[in-house]
């Protein structure tokens, strides 16, 4: 009986044990794995950014329950001890107490940081990535600490510039004056020498930046310019390093080329490079198995396989290299099928709107112009008839300003429709008159005021059948020798024809006017839908992460509400975009309103946001902190900015991408007027332009068809404003258009 005491004791015991073990993993499981990653840079290095990115995505696929801290040392703008020192006690003073599960470091610098400061966070595995083999075996490593090694073959680069420039005979290499550009300087050097084929070699190392960009801009165009690294001059300066090789591939008279993906699209030709996505993939999955258990010290470094051939096809186009040159299974980058093979349908219907435009607006302009004669004439006819009509008795009037007497003419009852047997009086006229038209009338029949010479008077009369003419009534004094009136005299006109043809001239300016903002904003049909997609992409991905959440047992609720809160976000932000081009494609009649002029500005800069990005164009925004209001028509003065600013684009089409910026502008109120500037970098106007670029159908465009900045002109003309266009003293083009200040009228409570 003891025995079985003892017995059943004991599975007690170990089943409380086993229960406790399996608590405790569960309770481990569920908790959150924590991930710092160091940075050696700040967050404007793209290299580091899109491997951390890359890495971040495929820790999250493994799993939702991984926290990401990250760090950036900043180590290439301060390279000093005391900072390194800084920079180490912050990081272990946050982390110290509650460490993370793993440390990633990211770019060259970041992994000596954590070897030199080596009681950092003693205990947490390291997985480093893009650090090359010099760099790993001159550290001495943890066991805890293993990664990614980019061997980088820059002998495979040089070897694609000789497929692509076979002729070249001189060799250009630049590095800068940083600790990551000095280790290149001594791998470049060797490289050269063993190669087979010899160069007249020039090495740009550790220059001033200022006389790096004078050396090469000045190189011959035959000559191959391999870039590697500048993360600092020999002035101190500190630089990004993909942003330099932009630079300088876009002032070199030679093709460029490096080793780093992240030069690829930004002019360099490319060269042999592994993606940083893949390195940060790679780094991710070595991460995931630590994670998961595995023994740090038995995961040796790796070395992404990932490696080809890449390069731009836009650079190979600018610089004139054959695309048969290239080694088998290069990546050829930007390459986009014609729009002939891709989009026939839509080019041909394209094609067919075009012509059916030009037909539309062709016709518009042979009314418009004639129109314009139907006006001519009248208006000469109407000269010659003035104060000359009563040789033919034709709707003569006189009055005499102290007795009141009035006499008219015969033709005035034909004017008036007046019965044969009704008498000319000023009554009778009078009563024909369209009673909203009546005090006008009166005004203009009782003459002058002793300070006018004269008077016209436009009014309606209704006649007898119902139909409604238009009058015009002019007047003038009679001064006698003492300078005294006592004779008023004039004649009336009948203007109808002369008013339909106005209306018709308003009408047709209009379309004029639709016509334009369509053309405009066909061209920016790519831009518009990118704006429009971006709202929806989020939408549909927050309502799939809603969805995701609420099959959970226990969904997150504050979660659900802030994808839900983003989805209404982003259909406001598609409803905001929407509603600007409704109103920009909108016909009809405008009315006159109070326009907030900064407000106008940031409408038509949101609107344009897709097209500046498309085109690598920059803005900037130098708005008055005051409000200028103005009274007019916000459609019309939205389309004449929208006009400038494209023109202001346009004429950036050759200007380097680094130099392309719009800044748009406004100035507080100078003798009640508010400025509105758009400055471009572009090639500004040129002599034989200058003082016909407001004439219709003057086009410096290919495209264009000479009637932008002459309705704007006439645009803000109507609005009392003026629209100028001038030459930049530092370069490009000044476009500016003044307009009348209004104060705003606010309501009461």
């Amino acid at each position: 009986m003891a025995a079985f005491s003892n017995m059943t004791g004991t599975r007690i015991v170990g089943l409380s044990i086993g229960l406790l073990l399996l608590l405790a993993g569960e309770a481990r499981a569920a908790e959150r794995m924590r991930v710092l990653m160091l940075h050696a840079f700040n967050y404007s290095f793209p290299a580091t950014s899109v491997i951390a990115e890359a890495a971040r995505k495929r820790l999250v696929e493994h799993s939702n329950s991984v926290e990401i801290d990250a760090e950036f040392l900043d180590l290439a703008r301060n390279a000093d001890e005391a900072h390194s020192l800084r920079t180490a006690t912050f990081i272990r003073d946050k982390y110290g107490k509650h460490p993370p599960d793993l440390m990633i470091t990211l770019g060259s610098n970041a992994l000596p940081f954590v070897v030199k400061h080596r009681d950092l966070l003693p205990d947490v595995p390291v997985v480093f990535a893009s650090i090359s083999p010099q760099t790993y075996a001159a550290l001495q490593l943890s066991p805890r600490t293993t990664g990614i090694i980019t061997a980088f073959d820059l002998a495979k680069t040089l070897s694609l510039a000789e497929r692509l420039q076979p002729e070249a005979r001189r060799l250009f290499v630049v590095a800068g004056s940083g600790e990551t550009d000095r280790r290149w300087q001594p791998l470049a050097r060797k490289m050269i020498e063993e190669h087979g084929r010899k160069f007249e070699t020039t090495f740009l190392f550790e220059l001033p930046y200022s006389e790096l960009v004078a050396k090469l801009s000045k190189i011959p165009s035959d000559a191959i310019v391999i870039v590697l690294t500048v993360f600092a001059d020999s002035e101190g300066k500190t630089f990004v390093p993909a942003q330099v090789a932009a630079e300088l591939s876009a002032l070199s008279p030679a093709p460029v080329y490096g080793p780093y993906d992240t030069f690829v699209g930004r002019g360099a030709v490319g060269g042999f490079v592994e993606t940083f996505e893949s390195i940060g993939t790679a780094a991710a999955d070595m991460a995931i198995e630590i994670l998961q258990g595995r023994d740090p010290a038995t995961l040796a470094p790796r070395t992404n396989p990932a490696q080809h051939y890449r390069v731009d096809y836009r650079a190979m186009q600018r610089w004139g290299l054959s695309e048969k040159n290239l080694p088998a299974d290069t990546q050829v980058l930007f390459k986009s099928p014609t729009i002939w093979n891709q989009y026939r349908g839509t080019v041909l219907a394209a094609l067919f709107i075009v012509g059916l435009q030009t037909i539309l607006v062709a016709a518009l302009l042979f009314q418009r112009r004639r129109g314009r004669r139907v006006e001519n004439l009248l208006k000469d006819s109407e000269e010659r008839m003035t104060f000359a009509a009563a040789a033919a008795n034709i709707g003569l009037w006189q009055v005499d300003r102290k007795t009141g007497e009035l006499w008219v003419t015969e033709h005035c009852r034909a004017l008036f429709r007046l019965a044969s047997d009704a008498p000319l009086t000023r009554e009778a006229l009078l009563s024909a008159v369209h009673p909203d038209d009546l005090e006008i009338a009166k005004a203009a029949m009782r003459g002058p005021s002793k300070t006018e010479q004269s008077t016209v008077r436009d009014v309606r009369i209704v006649l007898p059948s119902g139909e409604v003419r238009w009058i015009r009534m002019r007047a003038r004094s009679y001064p006698e020798g003492n300078g005294e009136s006592k004779q008023q005299g004039g004649i009336f006109v009948d203007i109808t024809e002369q008013k339909s043809a106005e209306a018709e001239t308003a009408l047709q300016r209009l379309e004029i006017e639709h016509l334009m903002r369509v053309s405009v904003l066909g061209e920016l049909s790519g831009s518009i839908a990118h704006e429009v997609n971006q709202p929806l992409t989020a939408i549909l991905s927050n309502a799939q992460a809603a969805l995701h959440l609420l099959a959970q047992n226990s969904p997150d609720l504050v979660e659900v509400r802030d994808a839900l809160q983003d989805i209404v976000h982003e259909d406001n932000r598609a409803g905001e975009v929407i509603h600007r081009l409704r109103s920009l494609l909108k016909k009809g009649e405008r009315k006159a309103e109070s326009v907030n002029i900064n407000d106008l500005v940031r409408s038509t800069v949101s609107l344009l946001h897709s097209e500046l990005i498309g085109r690598d164009i920059s803005l900037k925004l130098d708005l008055d902190h005051a409000p200028f209001f103005t009274r007019g028509d916000s459609v019309q003065l939205q389309q004449v900015l929208l006009n400038l600013v494209m023109n202001a684009m346009d004429a950036m089409a050759s200007t380097p991408v680094a130099q392309r910026s719009i800044l748009i502008s406004t100035g507080g109120p100078q003798a009640g007027m508010v400025d509105v500037l758009v400055k471009d970098r572009g090639h500004g106007i040129r002599p034989k332009e200058n003082g016909r670029l407001f004439e219709p159908f003057y086009t410096t465009k290919s495209h264009g068809l000479g009637l932008g900045l002459p309705l704007c002109s006439t645009i803000i003309q109507a609005h009392h404003g003026r629209l100028t266009l001038v030459n930049d003293e530092r370069g490009g083009a000044i476009a500016k258009f003044s307009l009348p200040v209004q104060q705003p009228i606010f309501g009461t409570a």
